[in-house]
């Protein structure tokens, strides 16, 4: 029998989004909500060419993983694609723009912000790896907690083992899971505490899911 844990569910179809000049937002979890090393998470949608500031704070790991479209972000000449994951580390405060490198077309990203063990000033671009099917991969190798991604066919169930009582924070990109016995759909996310077991299931084809310790 599964015994049910604390949790905090975001669902996606109740999100409020505000405008900011070039771009969309919307606030997944925010600084004042307390989630262990995991600070923020915000979705950003920008219009065709937009452009987005974000302030970078002091000892912070940012960490941009592409949902569409493609970005340049000030400072740095490559071109950070869905296939990709944009890694930034930084000990002093500091201010990045993002542009919408698509003329014609929006882009979608996600911005995680973490709080390291170890603060240091250094960036990482890294291939998306989801080479199969039912199967978790490493979202980043540089982030310093456990952090995956994974592609399900309708049906499957998985069983992830935390290390000892943990929080947890998962989203769900696109297709529908059953995460711990709740119901997530596409861009629902949902911060679970004290687990030691997580039990999901995807309940639809080409269902994409990502999740953190935090």
């Amino acid at each position: 029998m599964l015994v049910q844990t604390p949790s905090r569910i975001c669902k996606a179809d109740f999100a409020s989004w505000e405008r900011e000049k070039q771009s969309v937002i919307r606030r997944i979890i925010r600084n004042e909500d307390h989630t262990g090393h995991l600070k923020t998470v915000t979705e950003i949608m920008l219009d065709e060419s937009g452009s987005f500031e974000w302030a970078v704070p002091e000892n912070s790991t940012l960490l941009i993983l592409m949902l569409y479209g493609k970005i340049r972000i000030s400072g740095f000449r490559k071109i950070i694609s869905p296939e990709e994951v944009f890694t930034l580390k930084s000990t002093g405060i500091s201010k990045i723009r993002i542009k919408n490198y698509l003329r014609a077309e929006k882009t979608d990203f996600l911005m995680i912000e973490l709080q390291p063990l170890q603060p240091e000033n250094t960036f990482f671009t890294e291939k998306l790896q989801i080479g199969k099917r039912n199967i978790l991969f490493p979202v980043s190798e540089k982030l310093e907690f456990p952090n995956f991604i994974g592609l399900y066919e309708g049906r499957q169930e998985q069983v992830y083992a935390l290390r000892p009582e943990k929080t947890i924070f998962g989203m769900v990109i696109n297709g529908a899971f059953e995460f711990q016995n709740r119901l997530l759909e596409t861009r629902d996310s949902i911060i679970l505490h004290g687990i030691e077991n997580l039990e999901f299931e995807a309940l639809s084809e080409n269902a994409l899911i990502v999740f953190f310790e935090i």
